[in-house]
């Protein structure tokens, strides 16, 4: 990542540590990682993250609307609708609380942008981890 603020594995991540205890042949010995675990993929569903982003969220100052063509969302809010959407699902329904902001696993900000790959940046340019007021403007 381009800051070692940003430079975070899962393992160290410990929201993440019960997704990696629930990995198949996961022990202490084996390299896992949580993109591996069987619920990562479907978090990067197209369908599943449209429906996601217009629930309402309590902690959104402004529920955004899709900015791409037909009423879809654009590759940035697919983008960051998957992080929000991971994040989540690790914090299992814990809040992080107003403006408190944390810095994912450097596999899932990877595993997300080389999907042409599934939700690539037109420009090829990525925001990198922001600060409240600064990422919600990106929505």
């Amino acid at each position: 990542m381009d800051t070692e603020e940003e430079s975070v594995c899962c393992k160290e991540f410990q929201s993440c540590r019960f997704l990696l205890d629930e990995i198949p042949e996961s022990d202490e010995d084996t390299d896992v990682c949580v993109v591996e675990h069987p619920c990562f993929a479907p978090h990067m569903n197209s369908g599943d993250l449209e429906t996601y982003f217009r629930i309402p969220k309590v902690n959104w100052k402004r529920q955004p609307k899709p900015a791409g063509t037909n009423g879809h969302l654009t590759v940035k809010q697919y983008r960051l609708t998957v992080y929000r959407h991971f994040l989540e699902w690790v914090l299992q329904g814990e809040r992080l609380g107003r403006g408190c902001r944390v810095v994912l696993p450097t596999c899932v900000v990877q595993t997300v942008q080389t999907i042409p790959l599934k939700y690539p940046a037109p420009d090829g340019q990525y925001c990198g981890h922001q600060e409240p007021d600064d990422a919600q403007e990106e929505l």
